[in-house]
């Protein structure tokens, strides 16, 4: 699509008409035509053939290197650079919101009688109604909404491949027999990432009065650059400019099976930054106030922010950098396996033979686990900060709040009167009845996002700002952490030389130990009567190998 003020203009690859794609019935073209779309070839319009030009650039250039420092110390060090593609199934699923190819034609069963919308309640079935009979009637100019429409742009000029830099420096140690210390440092640095940006959003109803001193139109449209299109709440154009930077430490220590036991032990401390970041899996959906958790944040248009300071687009950019929600910054595991010391040979039962033997000899316990501490988290985008809502484990409170257990994370805003089981003068220090005292609260003297602004004319208008970037920080504190253990025990017992059986139990959550939910982003407290985890589960199996 090409952005000119005003005008409709769709561009298809190299010298491929619109009107010579297959398949595309000619009622489509004529509808998104009488909505003003016009369209053009990369080549008439002066644009790479393909859309979005190949990358083929790429240096990828990696070394390593390890270093015996004596007999019992090994240092190794590394440096690379890494390139991945942004897969086409995702730019092609992208697209389908875009014009023209995004007309639907319908046969809707309830609508045969018109829009009365009773037609199947009241009608018995005809031979057309049925599938293979009805026919979806594709002729015709469909009306189309005089509304912006959707589309998913790409941004041909800042399109290259994703990057990675990586170095690591990896110190390691003999501990003792069969057991080895590793210690490491990892950083990388990502450039040319995907970054969603936002683009024909309306102005803000408050930066259009004041801009123009006149009241904002009800109608985004009117306040757009082009009043054809929006990139909606979840197609904001993609560039390649987004960045990351992290920095691990890590520390490991392996024992090898010998006598019995084995086991590894891992803890990996974590700083993640970045301006782009969904959990790794998805893009979801795009908004200047999002971050993370299955959504993007957005690069907001200037006409977005407070006041439309004038900034940069790099200074716009780092406006969404911030900790990733998607990695915690502590974590230890740990998984292993032990010969039970009981039967014979061993320290308890060594005298057992026979039967005895079999039923209390040959066991082994395997364990598996894992500790992290909370993800980075903020508040809602629908309340505003004035100071630091954040609370240590001493000053959370336990309540009873919808009659359900809560814990309170964070100063967050709710009606405190409905809280009960809690010292009240305790919660009302941290949140206080009086709305307008409280850390996190909606802006107005009506507490609905609304300021009063006065107009070229005198008059005052409460104007809402919710169409505005929020101004508070992202991902600044810590949520609520989490651990399991995994157990199970087993024999085999040998039959004969090929008969085989394995008892098993296996002890999955171990310990029942509950994983809590993180907190309500705009009340700041957690769900006690739910967790995140299963309870714990036993399972037993017995198999038979031959």
């Amino acid at each position: 699509m090409q952005d000119y003020v005003g005008k409709m203009e769709v561009v298809t690859p190299h010298d491929t008409r619109m009107e010579d794609i297959p398949g595309l019935p000619p009622a489509v073209l004529a509808s998104w035509a009488k909505r003003g779309v016009t369209w053009k070839t990369a080549k008439e319009a002066g644009l790479p053939g393909s859309l979005l030009p190949a990358d083929n650039n790429n240096f990828a250039p990696r070394v390593g290197a390890a270093f015996r420092m004596s007999d019992k110390w090994v240092f190794r060090g590394g440096y690379g650079v890494y390139y991945w593609t942004m897969p086409l199934s995702q730019i092609l699923q992208s697209a389908r919101v875009s014009a023209p190819l995004n007309l639907r034609f319908e046969n809707d069963i309830a609508t045969q009688n018109g829009k009365i919308y009773s037609y199947a309640l009241k009608s018995v079935p005809a031979a057309t109604d049925f599938v293979g009979k009805a026919q979806v009637n594709i002729e015709g100019v469909a009306g189309i909404s005089s509304q912006a429409q959707p589309f998913m742009p790409w941004d041909f000029r800042t399109w290259s491949d994703n990057t990675m830099q990586e170095w690591n420096l990896t110190f390691e140690r003999e501990l003792m027999k069969e057991t080895a210390l590793r210690l490491s440092y990892i950083g990388n640095h990502g450039s040319d990432l995907e970054q969603r940006w936002r683009w024909n959003d309306g102005e803000s109803q408050y930066n259009y009065q004041l801009r123009t001193g006149l009241a904002a139109p009800s109608n985004e449209d009117l306040r757009r650059a082009n009043p054809n299109w929006t990139s909606g709440c979840c197609n904001a154009p993609l560039r390649h400019n987004g960045f990351s930077n992290s920095h691990s430490l890590q520390a490991e220590v392996e024992r090898r099976y010998s006598n019995g036991l084995a086991f590894q032990w891992f803890y990996t401390f974590s700083r993640v930054m970045t301006t782009t970041d969904t959990g790794g899996f998805n893009f979801g959906s795009s908004g200047i106030n999002n971050s993370g958790s299955g959504t993007a944040f957005a690069v907001p248009e200037n006409h977005v922010i407070m006041g439309a300071p004038g900034l940069s687009e790099d200074q716009r950019l780092r406006l969404g950098y911030a900790n990733s929600d998607a990695v915690p910054a502590h974590r230890i595991r740990w998984n292993g396996i032990y010969d039970l010391p009981f039967g014979k040979g061993k320290k308890f039962g060594n005298g057992a033979s026979g039967a005895l033997n079999h039923v209390i000899g040959g066991w082994q316990i395997a364990f598996i686990g894992d500790w992290r501490s909370g993800y980075w988290t903020g508040v809602g985008a629908g309340r505003y900060l004035f100071g630091d809502p954040t609370l240590s484990a001493d000053e959370q409170l336990l309540l009873t709040y919808a009659g359900r257990p809560r814990r309170l994370w964070f100063k967050g805003d709710f009606d405190t009167s409905l809280a009960s089981n809690v010292d009240a003068a305790k919660l009302a220090a941290l949140i206080p009845s009086d709305r307008s005292q409280r850390v996190l609260r909606p802006v107005g003297a009506g507490f609905d996002n609304r300021i009063p602004m006065q107009l070229a004319d005198g008059t005052v208008r409460d104007t809402g700002i919710g169409d505005m970037l929020n101004w508070n920080a992202r991902n600044f504190f810590f949520g609520p952490g989490s651990w399991n253990t995994d157990l199970s025990v087993f024999k085999t017992i040998s039959i004969t030389e090929r008969i085989k059986t394995k008892i098993t139990a296996d002890f999955f959550n171990a310990l029942n130990h509950p994983v809590d939910r993180p907190p309500d982003a705009t009340t700041g407290m957690q769900d006690l009567s739910q967790q995140l985890n299963d309870p714990r589960i036993i399972q037993f199996s017995l198999r038979v190998e031959f």
